[in-house]
């Protein structure tokens, strides 16, 4: 028998702002749990991550709230007299379109509503029904094509300063204020940034703490009779409203015909149902007056009765919301979360604290090295003064940049460890405390957060290194003080950090092994036909080449020739289709991915520059013509229809572009409908004519990623025996062939995203980088990534 729910103890850090320090007001519900009042995180998107004055934290003495009420979210509007002003940080004209990584589609199918309906960013216990003000009426427009034009806002800074990060209006979205975790929805790109706040779901959970703690304070009043200039005791309550209510407004309130089916209830029932919060059910927001009353297994999400009759009739299984509740409390699933968010938490604090320890031997050993220099400097106290303030120049900007570095990861650190700790608060007391509605929300949204604490603890901990300085002597010192040139320099040695393994809780919580919700194909393990016939193989290194080859970017002409970029040689290479060296250009640096544009032009990627070069192709030779810029280094590059198709993974968050052949920004893609970022690190992009179809191979995720013309995510191709995804490709039927870089192996996948076959094995080659379809002939080139050569297999 399961032990009754103690009742909540009110805590300023559950329900206080942590913008504004004060009781939430109309508190709005990020993807990663995070809650903050609607103007205060209003404010902040506005001021581009900068504290204004009213969310500075309050000084000593002023910890707790002192505010006599929580206004209701009718009384709120009335009490503030507008929003903070915009700062000039307006959108232009071309902003408020549509971008194709964030669908108008709504997960249970239909085009989204655009009245009453909050967009689905997360699966939030608080999902309940939005102010159907907060959507400007008329139709949402549909997902925009690859053919129009998105915002070309700047890209979200992040700067490490006392007031967090910073970034410009007309961004793809913003960083939480707390754990800094890019926060965006499908609708934010198409809404003015002074509206973002609404977009997200309410948190009616808080929102009902802080109403039940201002009644028990006895602070709060009527909330009708205030909002006209009066004051009268507190007699009822209304959930739907929130509206406290003296006995006449009471009695009006039942009276209406628009609250006939409200809940009223006294405030001793109020607070007794509050202590266990399972007033109500939460409400679907696609269809006014539906309870969440049912959860679909098949999509992982609520639904209420229409939504079981509209989109989920053909779904397997779908089961009254307490009976999923009570199977998850069974099966342990709460217990198993919270089991994880604590060694995610255990984890990261060990992380923080070998850092913090780090940064303190780093200065000790700083000024060691200076004792060191300063027992020289007495014996040539003459030639050295200059030295000493060269050296101190040298070092101080040493233990500078390294300090920023640790720093960098102590606060990634406390970004992720505030995420935790938020997400296993929040399990408890919606375990506690939640509605059965509200449990299921809850547990399937914490699910997403721990593959995101995964992952980033992961990459977070496979960037650390233990620092440390070290000093070389300059030889002419022990030779002859008077050619003394320099002290010496400062080595900075890194090793790997004695760090317990991260935790790897992924599979025992029945998750993915990244964010990406994709739909993964299951791998079938078996090879059907043979390696594909191997018709020759070439050396692609010249004489004049200083160091070993590394092709990135690969190409068959019209006319059957070929192109290679050599990445360390900083090199396009041409050769005849029997492998004979033709000609070579030169770049201004390392190159990626090569693309046709006409059969006398190609373009090529150079992401140290932010730059993609055109090349023109006349005969035997090559020559520099055009370049246009790139907000961000780019990487994979594929030309179709006049528009450029190009991936980055050094953006906030990874995405892919499409640019004119002016290098304007038309469009974007970097999120799915549920908010969740679609790649980790995309390297080559690949797309049928018109771009119907796209295909991203993403190297961390290892998978390759097919999203429509516009933009909707259709399917992810993964497997365990593909490694590192690189190069892609496609033949005349559509079939993608795609790299296994640390697989030693190239798989072949068909349109549909099913796995045909291997092709080619570790036997045959090592390393696969980049690959070209050449369909005259059939052939297939791949590159090797530690080799000179190249090898060419016969698909006929």
């Amino acid at each position: 028998m399961s032990k009754p729910a103690k009742s909540y103890q009110f805590q300023e850090d559950t329900i206080t702002c942590p913008l504004c320090s004060k009781n939430y007001t109309n508190p709005r519900l990020l993807p990663c749990l995070h809650s903050f009042c609607s103007d205060c995180l209003s404010n902040h998107v506005q001021n581009g991550g900068q504290q204004t004055q009213s969310e500075q934290k309050p000084t000593a003495g002023h910890g707790k709230s002192t505010r006599k009420e929580s206004p209701t979210k009718q009384g709120h509007a009335a009490e503030t007299s507008g929003k903070a002003d915009h700062q000039g940080n307006t959108l232009k004209p071309g902003d408020a379109k549509g971008k194709p990584g964030q669908r108008s589609k709504s997960p249970h199918g239909g085009k989204s509503p655009t009245q009453g309906a909050s967009p689905k960013p997360s699966k939030s216990p608080q999902q309940g029904k939005s102010d159907s003000k907060s959507v400007p009426p008329g139709k949402t427009p549909r997902a925009t094509q690859l053919t129009k034009t998105a915002a070309g806002g700047p890209k979200p800074q992040h700067l490490s300063t006392s007031t967090g990060p910073t970034y410009q209006t007309g961004a793809k979205g913003f960083p939480c204020p707390c754990c800094k975790k890019f926060a965006t929805t499908p609708q934010l790109p198409k809404t003015n940034p002074d509206r973002w706040a609404e977009l997200f779901p309410e948190n009616n959970l808080l929102a009902d703490l802080v109403d039940l703690h201002s009644l028990k304070l006895g602070t709060k009043s009527c909330d009708p009779c205030r909002r006209n200039k009066k004051s009268a005791q507190v007699h009822s309550y209304c959930k739907i409203c929130r509206d406290a209510l003296c006995e006449p407004c009471a009695l009006t309130h039942k009276g209406l015909r628009s609250c006939r089916n409200h809940k009223v209830l006294s405030t001793a029932q109020f607070a007794d149902a509050i202590n266990s919060l399972k007033v109500e059910e939460e409400f679907c927001s696609l269809h006014d007056g539906k309870t969440m009353e049912r959860y679909c297994y098949t999509h992982s999400q609520l639904c209420c009765s229409q939504c079981i009759v509209e989109n989920h009739k053909h779904c397997e299984r779908t089961v009254p919301v307490a009976d999923a509740a009570t199977k998850a409390k069974e099966v342990g699933e709460i217990s198993s979360l919270d089991t994880a968010l604590q060694k995610y938490r255990e984890h990261v604090e060990i992380v923080l604290k070998d850092r913090s320890n780090l940064i303190r031997k780093l200065d000790n050993k700083k000024g060691k090295l200076m004792d060191e220099f300063i027992n020289v400097k007495k014996h040539i106290i003459s030639q050295l003064e200059k030295m000493e303030r060269d050296l101190k120049t040298i070092l101080d900007a040493t233990h500078k940049q390294e300090s920023k570095k640790i720093k960098q990861e102590v606060d990634k650190c406390r970004d992720i460890q505030s995420g935790v700790v938020n997400s296993k608060e929040f399990l408890t007391l919606a375990d506690q405390h939640g509605s059965n509605s509200q449990v299921i929300s809850t547990i399937e949204k914490v699910k997403s957060e721990c593959e995101y604490y995964e992952e980033s603890i992961g990459i977070l901990c496979s960037r650390i290194r233990a620092v440390d300085y070290d000093i070389a002597l300059d030889n002419s010192l022990k030779q002859i003080m008077t050619r003394l040139n320099q002290f010496g320099r400062i080595d900075v040695n890194t090793t790997p950090a004695k760090l317990p393994p991260p935790p790897k809780l992924a599979a025992t919580l029945g998750l993915q092994s990244f964010t990406t919700k994709a739909k993964a194909v299951k791998p079938t393990y078996t090879l059907v036909g043979k390696n594909a016939n191997e018709i020759g193989e070439f050396c692609a290194r010249s004489d004049d080449d200083s160091n070993d080859c590394w092709f990135t970017g690969a190409l068959f002409l019209t006319d059957g020739r070929i192109l290679l970029a050599d990445r360390t040689n900083r090199k396009l290479k041409l050769f005849t289709s029997n492998f004979n060296p033709i000609t070579e250009l030169s770049l201004s640096s390392k190159p990626w991915d090569v693309t046709r544009i006409t059969e006398k032009e190609v373009a090529v990627s150079l992401p140290a520059e932010c730059r993609i070069q055109f090349v023109s192709i006349d005969g035997n030779f090559m020559s520099l013509v055009r370049s246009i810029g790139t907000d961000e280094p780019c990487f994979g590059i594929c030309h179709t229809e006049g528009k450029i198709l190009t991936v980055t993974y050094d953006g906030d968050p990874p995405n892919l572009k499409v640019l004119s052949m002016g290098g304007k920004e038309l469009t974007y893609v970097c999120v799915d409908d549920d908010g969740f970022t679609l790649f980790s690190k995309p390297v080559y992009v690949a797309c049928t004519p018109k771009a119907s179809q796209i295909y991203v191979s993403d190297e961390r995720l290892g998978c390759v990623v097919n999203l429509k013309e516009t933009g909707e995510l259709n399917f992810a191709y993964s497997a365990m025996d593909l490694g590192n995804a690189a190069g892609i490709a496609l033949d005349t039927d559509g079939n993608i062939y795609v790299c296994g870089a640390t697989s030693n192996s190239v798989h072949v996948v068909s349109p549909n995203g099913e796995r045909v076959k291997v092709l080619i094995t570790g036997e045959h080659i090592t390393y696969p980088r980049a690959i070209a379809f050449e369909p005259r002939e059939k052939k297939l080139l791949v590159t090797q990534g530690d080799q000179d050569i190249v090898k060419l297999y016969s698909l006929a």
